[in-house]
């Protein structure tokens, strides 16, 4: 292309030239003086006509001679243009082609790189296949294996399929002998452990005999007898003792409530009451102890109390979704703390309460003075089931109820949490009842009683505490032993006694081994 349009140019500049050299001829022409008439010569007409066409002519040509020059000196501009666009694209055409060629290169070694990374993948690919073929047989002798395995397998399966039905069929056999040796055991003890007879009876000596009593812990009119004299008048009166108990493994739990003395005296009915149940919706096993303790001034509080604990069974079920999580999974971060699901429970027992009252007439339905009539101060201990070395309890009330432990012969108060000498709390069903709680541990060995105040006060005396203690340490006592001893005679505590008495053996191996001591029946 370039050297087409520096031909054009050669050729424009020569057709220049020419006309350049046409218009000066002309011009030399036309400037050139014609010859004028000589004197005495007359021009004829038509050669003057002549000369005048020829100069008309003449400046035609010359205007034409310029025109030309100035359209090839266009011309001329214009192939310079084109000849400085064509440099400038050859400079680029060159530029692109250094471009190119180094891209080429590039492009070259990437193939040859390409190249020997493909004839790595080629060695690559034929070790993998002969790996692969290796496997492959590995596999198949693999797979033969398995269907020896398999088949040795299933005439394994087959023979402890018939093993474990023997083993079951001798399990049940074992099984039923050792019931039946049980039974039998059950019916010959007496006869078997004479020692255990002659302790029971030296125990129901000790208890009746006046002079075999405990020593005197304050200065009081002498407690009346044992069994009540006259019958309570009410007509809402209940017995005049409870007992209950269960052995649950490693929890071995004894409850027993007493009619004082003092109410005896005054044919009047016991006031407190215990519950032991174990209650559904929890997640894993729970045993709830609960003791009530009317007011002493309150006209139908032995009703109210047995109301409460019924009530705060049928509350704690209502919110096992939180107790239950929280007592069972204690670390789990998103478990939410107890506090308000027992404010609720314990709220909707003081409502129950209320609307019981209500109902048989006891209090009217307007003023909230009447609730003393029906106050009931209400303590409650959940203990997780199971075997552990450990464990912790959730103890929780309102009112002065209290929670004591038995550790190394040593009564010491746990619930509520350093406060040993409550002053008179608020009961439910009282508008403005503080609800507490707390997490109690307790390990191997320990024993939690819940108890009302007054057998509180027995168990942290010195004397009498000390003579309880002796009594629990070794192992739990039989249920008529525990009631004996709950009820033994005390010169001037005439009060109702209630408690509930958790022994934490940790293991049910180990409460098993102390189930049948002579010494537990002291």
């Amino acid at each position: 292309m370039i050297v087409v349009f520096s031909v054009l140019l050669v050729l424009c500049a020569a057709v220049i030239a020419v006309q350049t050299l046409r218009l000066r001829r002309a011009g030399a022409r036309a400037a050139r003086p014609l010859p004028g008439p000589r004197p005495g010569d007359q021009l004829p007409a038509g050669r003057a006509a002549e000369l005048e066409h020829a100069v008309t002519e003449g400046r035609r040509a010359v205007q034409r001679a310029v025109a030309e020059r100035d359209s090839a000196r266009s011309e001329l501009l214009g192939a310079r243009s084109e000849l400085e666009g064509a440099r400038s694209e050859r400079d680029g055409a060159l530029t692109e082609r250094d471009r190119a060629l180094a891209r080429a290169a590039d492009a070259a070694r990437e193939a040859e790189t390409a190249a020997k990374e493909t004839e790595g993948a080629r060695s690559a690919s034929d070790r993998a296949g002969a790996g692969e073929r290796r496997a492959r047989g590995e596999a198949e002798q693999a797979q033969e294996r398995a269907a020896r395995l398999l088949t040795e397998t299933e005439a394994l399966r087959e023979r402890a399929a018939k093993a474990e039905e023997r083993a079951r069929r001798e399990a049940e056999s074992a099984r039923r002998a050792r019931k039946e040796a049980e039974e039998y055991r059950k019916a010959l003890e007496p006869l078997d452990d004479p020692d255990w007879v002659q302790s029971e009876l030296d125990e129901m000596r000790r208890l009746a005999t006046n002079g075999g009593t405990l020593p005197p812990v304050a200065d009081a009119d002498r407690p009346a007898t044992d069994i009540p004299q006259q019958l309570p008048l009410s007509p809402d009166a209940t017995t005049d003792s409870v007992l209950d108990g269960a052995d649950l493994g490693a929890l071995v739990v004894r409850a027993a409530s007493v009619c004082g003395d003092g109410h005896r005296r005054r044919q009047q009915h016991r006031r407190d009451a215990v519950l032991l149940r174990v209650p559904v919706g929890m997640g894993r096993p729970t045993l709830l102890s609960a003791v009530a303790a009317g007011t002493p001034d309150g006209v139908w509080s032995q009703s109210a109390a047995q109301h409460a604990c019924r009530a705060l069974l049928t509350q704690i079920q209502n919110h096992a979704a939180v107790l239950g999580p929280w007592l069972h999974d204690e670390a789990a971060a998103e478990v939410p703390g107890p506090a308000a699901a027992l404010r609720l429970a314990l709220n909707d027992v003081g409502q129950a309460i209320r609307v019981e009252a209500r109902g048989r007439g006891w209090v009217s339905a307007e003023g909230t003075q009447d609730d003393w009539a029906v106050g009931v101060a209400l303590t409650g201990l959940l203990s997780p089931l199971g075997d552990s070395g450990t464990r912790t309890h959730l103890a929780f009330g309102v009112g002065d109820g209290m929670v004591l432990r038995l550790r190394d012969r040593t009564w010491t108060t746990v619930f509520p949490a350093g406060d040993q000498h409550i002053g008179e709390a608020t009961p439910l069903p009282v508008k403005g009842a503080p609800v507490r709680w707390l997490a109690v541990p307790s390990r191997e060995g320990d024993r939690l009683v819940v108890c009302t105040r007054p057998t509180a006060q027995l168990l942290l005396n010195e004397v009498t505490g000390s003579w309880f203690a002796d009594r629990w340490t070794d192992g739990q006592p039989r249920l008529t032993s525990f009631l004996l001893q709950l009820s033994a005679r005390i010169r001037g505590a005439v009060e109702d006694r209630t408690m509930a008495c958790v022994w934490d053996h940790g293991y049910a191996s180990h409460a098993a081994e102390t189930r049948y001591l002579p010494g537990n029946t002291r």
